[in-house]
């Protein structure tokens, strides 16, 4: 059974307001980190009072580090050449100006190591979130 659903992302810049996460280790360097990436892209607009907004842009996240991998696997303790493998999550949800959700998403790290855990979590999120406000988009076209 195909359903239709009135397209929520008219075509033009969306404008989204992300507010503050969830008070979470390391949650306020996601945001700050997703919000970068996000005013990098076209056809968005980050802006500073949700009253100025289409949607806006809630969300939950934590980053941790769930242990150490060294060089030499003999060595069994935690020294210098060891480094951290970071993990955690982000989980956001977009909602229209009526404040009815109308996407929500969750992304978990996608490469282990020592990367920089804020833009791996962070890069998929707004990957994601620009492909289903395109999708929305070209549905909305006449």
């Amino acid at each position: 059974m195909l359903l239709s659903f009135p397209a929520w992302c008219a075509p033009g810049t969306a404008r989204i307001f992300v507010e503050p996460f969830a008070d979470k280790t390391g949650s306020a360097a996601l945001r700050s980190e997703f919000i970068h990436l996000l005013r990098k892209e076209r056809g968005v607009e980050v802006v500073d009072s949700a009253a100025a907004a289409d949607f806006v842009l809630s969300g939950s996240g934590e980053t941790y580090i769930k242990g150490y991998m060294g060089t030499n696997p003999r060595v069994r303790y935690l020294n210098s050449d060891a480094k951290p493998i970071y993990g955690g999550f982000l989980s956001v949800e977009l909602k229209n100006r009526a404040h009815d959700p109308v996407w929500s998403y969750l992304v978990t790290p996608r490469r282990f190591g020592s990367d920089d855990i804020n833009r791996n979590l962070a890069g998929q999120m707004v990957r994601k979130l620009m492909t289903i406000l395109e999708q929305q988009r070209q549905t909305a076209k006449p």
